[in-house]
């Protein structure tokens, strides 16, 4: 039951970095400071030898993100993790966290991302929305600790591939944008395929109202204390933002999405059904 627990936990990171690339850029200022606070609620029903059993989740992040400049069309930040807390019931099991007590931070996923929850970390954004990772050292060995840490940031979405917040912070516009006006994007990365769809609804001085739907497929495996969880879900996704359209901040952004397929554990498929839905929130500090 625990394997169960942790693959359906993994299933949080559907909505993570909805926003997919355009053709749009960023015009964000140097010295600008964000608080992005994003809560992600998620409902699953799985089906297990006759019998149907349901977990609910919640994870609420907060990140603040400093812009630190502009150089060579790649914007230099220093961001954190600035509070996190994690609640999950599943079959009678409970797991909480909340890294403001300090029993927690303490405990075994506190202790895995000490290195990650108000500690600054270096990131490089370019200007169409992009993240640029710097490249592992190979001399590094795995230790024990460090793959525990990869197992708890996986199941959290990876917060260091979304920029620590900045992902979820800014969407590059198209060019003189104006009501009415649409496109599609379309990404396909590490097993999640997705298509994604805007329309602007309406425009209030420099404030853009932009609805969100789209598609997205999954065949992802990832590897939990030495078993394979194999994910392979599609689903639906709807939502709504607001954005600046000169600088590319987002104010306010609701989503949900529904999905179905299955999770495989130590060889068995388990049918799944999945509700997710997320709100995010940006305010400059």
């Amino acid at each position: 039951m625990k394997e169960l627990v942790l693959s359906t936990l993994a299933t949080l990171t559907l909505l993570t970095g909805i926003n997919a690339q355009n053709n749009g850029s960023l015009n964000l200022s140097a010295g600008k400071k964000f608080l992005v606070e994003n809560k992600v609620i998620t409902t699953s029903t799985s089906e297990m030898m006759g019998q149907s059993m349901e977990t609910n989740a919640s994870v609420t992040s907060a990140y603040t993100i400093s812009l630190d400049g502009l150089k060579d069309n790649n914007y230099k930040m220093t961001n954190s993790i600035s509070a996190l807390r994690m609640s999950m019931s599943t079959v009678g099991q409970n797991v909480n966290f909340d890294s403001e007590k300090k029993e927690d931070m303490d405990g075994p996923i506190g202790t895995a991302l000490k290195g990650y929850i108000n500690q600054p970390q270096s990131v490089v954004m370019d200007q169409s929305g992009n993240i640029i990772l710097a490249k592992d050292d190979d001399s590094t060995k795995a230790t024990d600790s460090s793959k525990q840490t990869e197992i708890v940031l996986k199941q959290l979405g990876d917060p260091r591939e979304q920029g620590f917040g900045a992902k979820i912070a800014f969407l590059p516009l198209p060019k003189n944008i104006a009501r009415d006006n649409a496109w599609q994007d379309s990404t396909s990365e590490d097993g999640v395929t997705k298509v994604t769809k805007y329309e602007v609804k309406a425009i209030n001085g420099n404030i853009a109202t932009i609805s969100i739907s789209g598609t997205e497929k999954r065949d992802t495996k990832m590897e939990m204390n030495t078993m394979e969880i194999s994910t392979k879900t599609s689903g639906k996704f709807t939502g709504e933002e607001t954005v600046d359209i000169i600088t590319g901040v987002v104010q306010h952004n609701n989503l949900s999405e529904d999905s179905a397929g299955t999770i495989s554990v130590m060889g068995q498929d388990i049918p799944t059904t999945i509700k997710v839905t997320s709100e995010t929130t940006v305010k400059s500090l």
